[in-house]
């Protein structure tokens, strides 16, 4: 096994740490004027995401962690799993390059979406009816509340500019779109690359919902289950006409 090989599998669990350091307490707090803190640091599992999550970001991809963890913890298991080693000692076998090439292996699972391309400028082939368009566009700014109300405070400017530049894209091909095109005057013209990484967008905000994850404020428990499955809808009828609506099919 070499760092360039990396197997798949479900996530699993990975413990978080703290380190633990000395800082000078107040006057008359204790003898020797000093006490113990804990202080957060930065978790192997946490800079692995970080590698991961630039690598994508650099052909225009975003991941949020929560996933980006599993994949990578899931990536330490089948590790483990091979060699018959502990976790612990399966991370040495994961380094940056390892979490590199993951990123690789999936852009080129998403190549259909063209990541680093400008999708504003790419070929407009599938018809899509108004009303779905305004389905989309409802269903990303649901997601975008949702992937914002899992991400740390310092990575919501990324989740933002990553939702907003798929509505603007959506916005601009919609309000410059010509009367009849595709010969239906209620169909605008995108491009497959655009609806595809919307769907993917989508997805995985009901994954979140799915799966435990915080919801938005003013969204109460109880609409978990209805959010999730009509995100999920939403999405897989988002992909059926990237496929069934482009020429030839």
């Amino acid at each position: 096994m070499t760092d360039s090989q990396p197997v798949p599998l479900p996530a699993s669990w990975w413990p978080a740490r703290a380190a633990c350091s000395l800082v000078q307490a107040e006057p008359g707090s204790g003898p020797g004027g000093w006490k113990t803190c804990h202080v957060p640091r930065r978790t192997w599992l946490d800079s692995k995401i970080s590698v991961l999550l630039e690598e994508l970001a650099e052909s225009g991809m975003h991941l949020d962690r929560q996933r980006a963890g599993e994949l990578i913890t899931g990536q330490v298991s089948a590790v483990a799993a091979l060699m018959g080693v502990t976790e612990a000692s399966a991370r040495r076998y994961l380094g940056d390059e390892a979490v590199k090439d993951m990123a690789r292996r999936m852009l080129f699972e998403i190549a259909a979406e063209r990541p680093g391309a400008d999708l504003l400028e790419a070929p407009r082939t599938v018809p899509v009816p108004l009303v779905l368009v305004g389905i989309t566009v409802a269903a990303l700014a649901e997601a975008m509340q949702i992937r914002a109300a899992n991400e740390p405070p310092d990575h919501l400017r990324d989740v933002i500019t990553t939702y907003a530049q798929a509505l603007s894209g959506l916005g601009q091909i919609t309000a410059g779109a010509a009367p009849g095109q595709a010969g239906d005057p209620a169909a605008i013209l995108f491009p497959p690359a655009l609806l595809r990484r919307a769907a993917r967008y989508i997805s995985g905000a009901a994954d979140l919902a799915a799966s435990g994850g915080k919801l938005p404020d003013g969204i109460p428990e109880a609409a978990r289950g209805q959010l999730a499955a009509t995100l999920r809808r939403d999405a897989d009828g988002l992909t059926a006409i990237t496929i069934t609506g482009q020429p030839g099919h």
